[in-house]
Parts: structure tokens; C-alpha cells; sequence
């Protein structure tokens, strides 16, 4: 959250700006008596209303309700699986997909500074892994844009999520140890000054400590920390910025004794990231302010696959660098009451150091022929440019409607192309309650590790997606609120494989465990998304609240082709209810059951794959056959205790309480003798549990 800082009561900021700057954005004013002595504050807060929003739909979410859900392990990400509109692609990871979309197509906003992944054990271009990197103590909310977002965000193809860690009211002195099944770690608090605060937490991974096989061969190790500064330097000017680092590894072996297991691979991997950012907040006049934002990311990883049915040879070997520099300005001025206008410019600067090798190629499941294909050597170290230039409109109108409109032009060199993307929202009282219509487009580039392997750079262009959403405001009481929404997206020039004419990029997810496909691309591809999405939130009393989520959805790529099939996360209907109800004794129970339709896969040829003793899909079935469907039912218990100092807090917990075979892949087993497929499942049974002590 950014904190807008106002200048003496002589130039202060009039009531009405935050109301139309942004819901995230509040002013708070400095008043010195004559006398000198003492200094009174007073905060102008934003409300954050659907009616005073510049987007059709955001949800923002605090971090007691991460903390306290059940099925999460506290985590963000995982948190994020529950909302309409968002299906989980694996229980193990925290990876979440947005209304159709792969999970790459989600951009991570952290006060204001751009993250590549907030993630441990984030594969390169991806941007989900198995816990984040942001400990839920930094949090002060989070907030999750869908339905038209604003221009000003470096554009993603179907969501952003806004992180802030800036606390409304002034830090007082606190410091935090936990355990849990994300790791120990801990936090410590501190104001900095009459003016500004400092934070710092970290954790380590503890499950290696326990286990060393989650139900992928391996365990993920891992630490992180993140520090964080606000200082006020004077009635105009406001600094904050922040530091996140991350290290992690997972070694994964799979038994060559084992004649049902799938995977032939073993894998090594070491990963290291870091972002780090400064943010200069500036009051112009009584009704305008900007921000200056310098940030610099760092993430490099190294990765070796090597078959054990081959002699134990290394059949793919990465060692990447990426690092990003960026320099942007954003804007704001109220020209009339009526009238706010926002504007900006984004430049930056890519480093890209990537040595990639894939030297007998790999039997692809989607060839009919047994030999190894897509042999491959990259080794490319450069910089490059990118820059941005955005301007936004907000009129509000007679009679509650608010007409929204932007634009944003955006360049890259990497692939010497262009992208100019407008947005038009309008919002309107219906009977009383809120209701909005919006257009806009955006566009994203392709995963840099596939622009520049093979001929990609010249074929490949960024992709674009055009977006028609709506949403109405059911019942909106101090008890009830109930919300649908409706969308439908529209992709085009996606990457698509040159080779196979049915495979999209779309459909590919990196995952530990799995030979990484690399093949020449073309962005030829298409792709469809529809959806409408029901929110419910019922407080049946001071103790009890219910949630509700409730999605039909459905989503289609072509590939080469340009046939539209099933998306991998084609699941039409996802519904998630979690209760929260506080028992006597600071004792807290949550609940939360999932259930959504079955995945999509493609099956075997059987008589190619027995022949072969290996996975060859039958290519006239791409995504047409569906898996049982998926159910889950997850309890977490917790309890408060005031100590002489402090607050000791416990928690237990139980993911898929029923224990559910739920369905993830069917995976060929090359040492069963032509025994087939074995179906790979997700999470089971799993014990959750921890404490903490705050003081």
C-alpha cells in the first residue's frame, strides 16, 4: 500500500482526492500548533469500494484470513486457489491459474516494485513453486486484479497481484519466532524515528529434516528474507523500499529399482533470486503527487537432467542468469473534481546470461517416432531494452457512473516489436447496487529461454490477449455480500510448436520431475476463455463467517493448426467453501472443502507406446479425455494464549482430511515390461502443525 504524505494544512490535500486517485492510496496530514509543542495526525483512509475503484473486479484479501485458512500452510499463493476464477494446476506446488491462463500470464507487485516470481523453487520463466518467499508477518494486504486493471501495471495476460507490506498506523516495537510446515523463521519490527519503520523476517525449510521424498523423489531446501524501510522526510516527500532473497535446491532420485516408477530422470537443481527496489514519493501541489521507483532483479539457476535408462547421460543441462534494471514514474493529478488523470513511463534494462544444452535431444511424447528429437546448444550473453509510456482517465459522471479509459504503448528490442493496448471501463448504479462493463487489452512476451532457443527470435512475438469482462453486485448487507462476474478472453499470435502441429505453449508446464521440452515455435497460435464466476460472503453471526466461490469456466488453444482443443486447465466447474468459527478460549476452527471437474489429458497409443515402452500420445485426442473429479476437505485448529509477555499462538491441521486419490498425469512406467501407464496423484493425506510467538 502506498502511503500519500500531504503538504501543511495551507496546500492539504481536499477530502475528495483519495476517493478518485486509487483504493490503495491514503493521505495523511501533519498539523504543528502555534506553540510548537506536540504534532497532531490525522489520516485521510481510503474505503475500498467497488463504486470508487479505476477496475471492474479486485479482491483484496488481509493476512489473518491467509493465516487462519485452512489448507494454505500460511502461504499467499496457496491462499490465492481459493478465490472465483483461480484453479490450482497441483496440490504440491502453489503455482494458481487465472481465468484460463498459464501461470506465467500472473505479474507479482510487491510495494510497488516489479518481482519476476515471489516463489521458492521457481523454475525460469514460471511463476509458481512450492511456499513464497514473502513471509504472511510482512503482509498488510493483498490484493488481486482480474477484470480491466489499470494501465499503469507492466502487462500481464490475464491477472496482477499487489502486495503491500506498509502498516496504516505507526510501528511500534514487535518481533515474532515460528515453526511450522513452511519452516522456522521469525520477524522483528521497529519504528524508525518519529517518521518511519524497519522490517526483517526470514525462515528455513525444515522438511528435509523429516523426509526426503514429499511424493516427488526429493525435498525442496530452501531459506529466504526480506527487509523493509519507510522513512518520512518531510511534509512533501516519503521514501520505502525493500529487499527479497531466496535460496533453494531440491535433488531429485527416483528408485532404478522400482518397476512402477514413471520417472527415468534424475535431477539436480540450485536456485538463487533477489529483488530490491527504492520508492520516492513526491507532493507536487494540493492535487497532484508522483512516485519515482528504482529496482533492480537478480535470479540465476542451475539444472541437469540425466537419464538413468541411458547410461545415466545428461540429456538437458541449464545454467541461466537473468537480471532486469528498471527506472519508472507514475503520476497523479486530480485537473477537476470530476476529472483524475494518471500517467507514466517505464524503462528498462535486460541482462541475459543463459547457457542451455539438450545434446541428444529427447524422445517427445507428442512424435510418433521413437528417436530423439530437438537436440540443442544455446549460449547467449547480452543486454537488452524495454520501455513502456501509459496515460488513464477517470471520469465521474452524473447519476454514480464512472467512465474509465487508458492506454499503454509498450517495446521490446529483444524482439524489435511493439504492442499498443487500450482499456475502457464503465460503472453504474443498477437498482442500487454496483455493476461494470470493461474492454482491454494486453500483451506479454513469450518466455525468454524460448524466444532464444532454436530460431524462436525470429518467428516468436509477444502475445496478445483481449479481454470483455462484467460484473454485478447482487446483494451487497452488512452481513451478506454476493458478487458474479463475467468474462471472455481472447488470445492470439501464441507460441506454437513448429513440429506439432496440436501443441501450444499454452498447454506446457514446467514441472520438477519432467523432462523439459524445447522445440522450435511460431506465435500462430489462438486461444479462447470464458467464464462467470459467483462470490459469497455470509457472517451468520460474530463468531462465524462463510465463504464461497463458485466457477464454470471453460478454455481452448490451437495449436499450428489453428483447431481449438481443450486447455490443460479446462476444468468448468471449481467451488471452494471455507467457515471460520471462533470457539471459547481464543480458539479458532476453519474449514475448507474443494471440489471441481475432473483434468483434461491426453491419452496413450497404446499399441505405439507398448511397442516402444514409453508415452506417445494419440494426437486425434489432445485434452479430450477428463479424469475423475477432484474433491478435497482440509481442518485447521488454532489457539491463543496471553503469556506475561506476548501472545503464544499453536496450530494443527489435516490437508485432504478424506484422504481423496486425486488425479494429476498418467505417466508411462519404462521398467514394468510394457505394464502401461500408472496414474500420478496429488497431495494426500498430509498433518499440518505449528506455533508462534509474538511479542
Amino acid at each position: 500500500m502506498l502511503n500519500t504524505y500531504s503538504p501543511k494544512p495551507s496546500a492539504m490535500l481536499p477530502p475528495e482526492i483519495p476517493s478518485i486517485v486509487n483504493t490503495s492510496t491514503s493521505a495523511e496530514t501533519e498539523a504543528r500548533p502555534k506553540d510548537g509543542v506536540g504534532v497532531v495526525k490525522t489520516e485521510i483512509k481510503v474505503v475500498a469500494t467497488q463504486s470508487e475503484s479505476s477496475e471492474g473486479f479486485e479482491r483484496r484479501i488481509t493476512p489473518k484470513e491467509i493465516e487462519t485458512s485452512a489448507g494454505t500452510f500460511g502461504d499467499p499463493s496457496r491462499f490465492m486457489q481459493m478465490l472465483p476464477g483461480i484453479v490450482s494446476d497441483n496440490d504440491k506446488f502453489n503455482d494458481f491459474i487465472v481465468r484460463g491462463g498459464n501461470s506465467q500470464e500472473t505479474l507479482f507487485i510487491v510495494d510497488n516494485i516489479e518481482m519476476p516470481s515471489i516463489n521458492q523453487l521457481a523454475l525460469s520463466n514460471t511463476t509458481g513453486g512450492f511456499v513464497s518467499m514473502i513471509d504472511n508477518k510482512a503482509i498488510q494486504q493483498m490484493t488481486l486484479h482480474t477484470d480491466t486493471y489499470d494501465s499503469k501495471y507492466d502487462q500481464r495476460l490475464s491477472a496482477v497481484v499487489e502486495i503491500s507490506t506498509t502498516k496504516d498506523e505507526r510501528t511500534v516495537p514487535h518481533a515474532e519466532v515460528e515453526l511450522g510446515m513452511a519452516g522456522v523463521g521469525g520477524s522483528i519490527g521497529r519504528p524508525w524515528g518519529t517518521d518511519g519503520s524497519m522490517f526483517l523476517s526470514g525462515r528455513q525449510s525444515i522438511l528435509h529434516l523429516l523426509t526426503n521424498d514429499i511424493g516427488m523423489n526429493g525435498v525442496p531446501i530452501y531459506n529466504n528474507s526480506l527487509f523493509r524501510a519507510d522513512k518520512r522526510i518531510d511534509d512533501r516527500n516519503k521514501l520505502w523500499g525493500l529487499s527479497v532473497t531466496g535460496v533453494d535446491s531440491i535433488s531429485i532420485h527416483p528408485n532404478p529399482m522400482n518397476r512402477w516408477q514413471t520417472n527415468p530422470y534424475d535431477i539436480a537443481y540450485k536456485g538463487w533470486r533477489n529483488t530490491t527496489g527504492l520508492n520516492w514519493q513526491h507532493v507536487f501541489s494540493k492535487g497532484s503527487f508522483g512516485v519515482l521507483s528504482l529496482a533492480n532483479s537478480e535470479q540465476s539457476q542451475s539444472l541437469r537432467e540425466n537419464a538413468q535408462l541411458l547410461a545415466d547421460a545428461t540429456v538437458y543441462a541449464e545454467d541461466t542468469r537473468d537480471g532486469i534494471t528498471r527506472a519508472k514514474f507514475d503520476g497523479t493529478i486530480q485537473a477537476k473534481s470530476w476529472l483524475t488523470i494518471t500517467a507514466g513511463v517505464r524503462t528498462a534494462v535486460n541482462r541475459t546470461n543463459y547457457r542451455v544444452d539438450q545434446p541428444l535431444g529427447l524422445q517427445n511424447p507428442y512424435s510418433e517416432s521413437a528417436a530423439p528429437v530437438n537436440a540443442m546448444s544455446l549460449n547467449r550473453n547480452f543486454s537488452t531494452f524495454s520501455s513502456a509510456e501509459y496515460s488513464q482517465a477517470a471520469f465521474l459522471l452524473p447519476r454514480g457512473m464512472k467512465v474509465v479509459v487508458g492506454q499503454r504503448l509498450s517495446q521490446w528490442a529483444i524482439l524489435g516489436s511493439k504492442a499498443w493496448t487500450p482499456k475502457a471501463l464503465l460503472m453504474m448504479p443498477i437498482f442500487g447496487r454496483v455493476a461494470h462493463i470493461g474492454y482491454a487489452e494486453y500483451a506479454q512476451l513469450p518466455p525468454s529461454l524460448y524466444i532464444l532457443a532454436f530460431n524462436n527470435q525470429a518467428s516468436l512475438q509477444p502475445i496478445r490477449s483481449r479481454h470483455i469482462t462484467g460484473g454485478f453486485e447482487i446483494v451487497n448487507f452488512q452481513r451478506t455480500r454476493i458478487s458474479v462476474e463475467a468474462y471472455q478472453k481472447r488470445y492470439s499470435d501464441y507460441p506454437v510448436a513448429v513440429n506439432f502441429p496440436q501443441l501450444s505453449l499454452a498447454n506446457i508446464t514446467n514441472t520438477f520431475g519432467q523432462a523439459f521440452l524445447m522445440f522450435p515455435m511460431t506465435s500462430k497460435g489462438l486461444g479462447l476463455a470464458r467464464g462467470v464466476e459467483l462470490g459469497l460472503d455470509y457472517r451468520l453471526s460474530s463468531r462465524l463467517t462463510l465463504t464461497s466461490a463458485v466457477t464454470y469456466s471453460r478454455n481452448w488453444y490451437s495449436g499450428l493448426d489453428g483447431v481449438l482443443r481443450r486447455g490443460s486447465f479446462d476444468l468448468p466447474f471449481v467451488a471452494n467453501i471455507a467457515g471460520n468459527i471462533r470457539l471459547r478460549g481464543n480458539m479458532i476452527m476453519s474449514s475448507r472443502y474443494s471440489v471441481a471437474s475432473g483434468k483434461p489429458y491426453t491419452p496413450d497409443n497404446l499399441l505405439l507406446s507398448t511397442m516402444q515402452n514409453r508415452d506417445v500420445y494419440d494426437l486425434s485426442k489432445i485434452n479430450a479425455s477428463r479424469a475423475a473429479a477432484y474433491s478435497r476437505l482440509d481442518f485447521r485448529l488454532e489457539q491463543s494464549h496471553s503469556l506475561r509477555r506476548g501472545t503464544f499462538t499453536w496450530h494443527v491441521g489435516l490437508q485432504n482430511a478424506l484422504g481423496t486419490s486425486n488425479f494429476y498425469s498418467y505417466e508411462w512406467r519404462p521398467r514394468a515390461n510394457g505394464a502401461g501407464v500408472l496414474a500420478q496423484e496429488q497431495m494426500p493425506r498430509f498433518p499440518d502443525g505449528g506455533f508462534k510467538y509474538a511479542f
